[in-house]
């Protein structure tokens, strides 16, 4: 559920970067018809023509992030947010065999509301995140096994069963080599699930520059059902299953998004609050997300 665009010029000394090669197929990057991002001349992977350090990325993802840069209020979104990971989970248990007798593993896990309900159903559940914020509210609101940390270096204790990233491929500066890491980490049969834009969707080339999912820096890669199967793939992962995701969203959330971010409105926007008018949520599948259950062979 990631919206507005946060300016790259919040990032200090981010690097521009166009000689590098593609990370799904090693072709080569040349200037997208979309500004300010790269386009693979031999598989069509989009990528943004930026290359952030770890540092660089922790600045992104402060407490202003979930709190008025791209989410309203991410806390009081709680049960809305809840709603969409209880259908991601409804999705995804069918291809997971045994459930609780599995350990789960998030990557991004933000303030761990997926894993609150995930560890009803699994042996065990634990997550990561670069954002000390939200790790500190999962461990002491939530009881949560939740750790700040960069996953390229984190050491597991005990070896996951099922590691889930929910639109957090796109936030990560080379998400190859976590799908790297995540087929070294599972065993045989291993699944990883995740969610991300669709760049071949019909609304994303609809919309063009101003698909709601392009906005560098917080994303970084776009990606088609092709590029992230050919992905996969590479590092040994069968697609079980890969199809569109639906999203529950919160009316006040995208009120705040659209007047106060993108058009300046925000006396509109508090008029709208004040008279209760924005205190619903609706669900929307626009075709333009992946759900993606793939398997370690």
């Amino acid at each position: 559920m990631r919206f507005p665009p946060i300016a790259a010029a919040s990032v200090p000394e981010v690097r521009e970067s166009m000689k590098r090669d593609c990370l799904v197929c090693g072709g080569k990057l040349r200037p997208s018809r979309l500004p300010g991002l790269l386009r693979c001349e031999e598989c069509k992977f989009t990528t943004a023509n930026l290359s952030l350090s770890e540092e660089q990325l922790r600045q992104l993802y402060t407490a202003g992030y979930f709190t008025g840069n791209e989410y309203r209020d991410y806390i009081a979104d709680r049960s809305v947010i809840k709603k969409q990971f209880r259908l991601r989970l409804r999705r995804l248990l069918p291809f997971v065999t045994d459930a609780r007798a599995k350990r789960l593993f998030e990557i991004g896990c933000a303030h761990g509301f997926f894993l609150e309900m995930a560890r009803h159903t699994f042996l065990a559940v634990e997550g990561i995140d670069i954002s000390n914020d939200a790790i500190a509210y999962a461990r002491h609101h939530l009881g949560l096994e939740a750790r700040n940390a960069d996953f390229l270096t984190h050491q597991f204790g005990l070896q996951p069963d099922l590691i889930c990233l929910w639109d957090t491929i796109e936030h990560l500066s080379r998400p190859d080599l976590y799908i790297q890491k995540m087929a070294n980490s599972l065993p045989p049969g291993g699944l990883i699930a995740l969610t991300t834009g669709d760049l071949d969707s019909w609304l994303a080339r609809a919309r063009g520059s101003r698909w709601r999912q392009i906005h560098p820096p917080t994303h970084l890669h776009y990606f088609s059902r092709k590029t992230l199967s050919r992905l996969l793939h590479r590092y040994g992962f069968v697609i079980k299953f890969i199809g569109s995701e639906g999203m529950f969203r919160s009316v006040d959330t995208m009120a705040y998004i659209l007047l106060c971010l993108k058009h300046q409105r925000p006396n509109l926007y508090a008029t709208l609050r004040k008279a209760h008018l924005l205190n619903w949520d609706l669900y929307l599948n626009l075709g333009d997300i992946l759900f993606v259950v793939a398997e370690k062979t």
